[in-house]
């Protein structure tokens, strides 16, 4: 009886430290606002601040207007919008986990010199948006096309559409991808992405935090599984693109990734069958290619889009 009672109050223990697990990891990630003072000193992008404070500041002084728009789950979303007038393409950048659309500035900032326009959305448990908990990239691809379908419906029939993310938002465009997007959507482009939401909390824990995967994996899976009505294990992107072909993408990913494995950006780059493209940055960590190694990165993203845009563009001429 003695050891029943033993393994009973140890197995509702683990219960508890995985709720507590799930709850700290998912339920409204810490994101740091690098537009505050002094925000960008203590952040692990501080080596990067030649190239990120010119584009903050740049970020600032922009007359974003505010979007809202409601998730199919009833979740209330914000993105800021930067229109550009007769712009021939539109940039919807998505940030990453625990991150925030100010991240992205140095992308927003080129993608408006181009004159294009410009969508941020914040991801649902982050920043302004509304919602409980962020879900690794599930639910954020359902609001990802609902994005993408604003800004189509703002920009009009002409105006091509490009998504881009960085991190959680690489694996959301990619799984957004095989979706029903607006066919305004022109290329996708993944920076950093995972391909599996099960797969990189497994290397997170045995990794990154020395944790015992099994059974706290598992019940984290089940939680997520009551909570989001998703599993974590229910896409993987290195199967989920196999067969697919209909929009172009691009593969980006830094080697000196500690978070993500740039060799799961190489495993979906193969298993795609559709135009694409893949770039590896040399010397970029975790979602900061564009930062690392700027003049690579943008002179690949323009050669990869710009004829997509342009074809598109002269199709559409009367």
């Amino acid at each position: 009886m003695l050891l029943l009672c033993i393994v009973i109050l140890l197995f509702i223990l683990m219960l508890l430290f995985a709720l507590f697990f799930f709850r700290k990891a998912f339920h409204r990630p810490p994101s740091k606002d690098l537009t505050e003072a002094n925000a960008l000193l203590t952040s692990e992008w501080f080596s990067y601040s030649p190239v990120l404070e010119p584009a903050l500041a740049w970020f600032q002084k922009q007359p974003w207007e505010k979007l809202e728009l409601t998730a199919g789950d009833g979740c209330a979303l914000k993105g800021l919008w930067l229109p550009k007038r007769d712009a021939k393409a539109c940039l919807l950048l998505l940030h990453g986990y625990g991150a925030l659309p100010q991240y992205l500035s140095v992308t927003a900032r080129w993608a408006a010199r181009q004159g294009w326009s410009v969508l941020l959305p914040y991801a649902r448990a982050h920043g302004e948006s509304g919602g409980d908990y962020c879900t690794l990239g599930l639910l954020e691809a359902e609001d990802c096309r609902l994005w993408a379908e604003r800004a189509s419906e703002l920009c009009g029939g002409n105006t091509k559409l490009i998504l881009l993310g960085s991190g959680m938002g690489g694996f959301t465009v990619l799984h957004a991808s095989s979706l029903s997007l607006p066919d305004t959507v022109c290329a996708v482009v993944s920076d950093g992405a995972y391909a599996c939401p099960r797969d990189i909390l497994r290397r997170v824990m045995k990794e990154e935090m020395r944790m015992r995967v099994f059974p706290l994996l598992q019940l984290v899976c089940l939680y997520a599984r009551v909570t989001w009505k998703r599993s974590l294990g229910s896409v993987d992107l290195r199967e989920a693109l196999k067969g697919k072909s209909e929009i172009p993408i691009l593969f980006i990913h830094g080697k000196k990734d500690m978070r993500v494995p740039f060799a799961m950006t190489e495993e979906m780059h193969k298993a795609y069958t559709g135009r694409k493209a893949l770039f590896l940055s040399e010397n970029a960590g975790h979602g900061a290619s564009c930062l690392a190694d700027s003049d690579a990165y943008y002179k690949q993203l323009r050669q990869f889009v710009q004829p997509l845009i342009s074809a598109a563009n002269s199709l559409q001429t009367p």
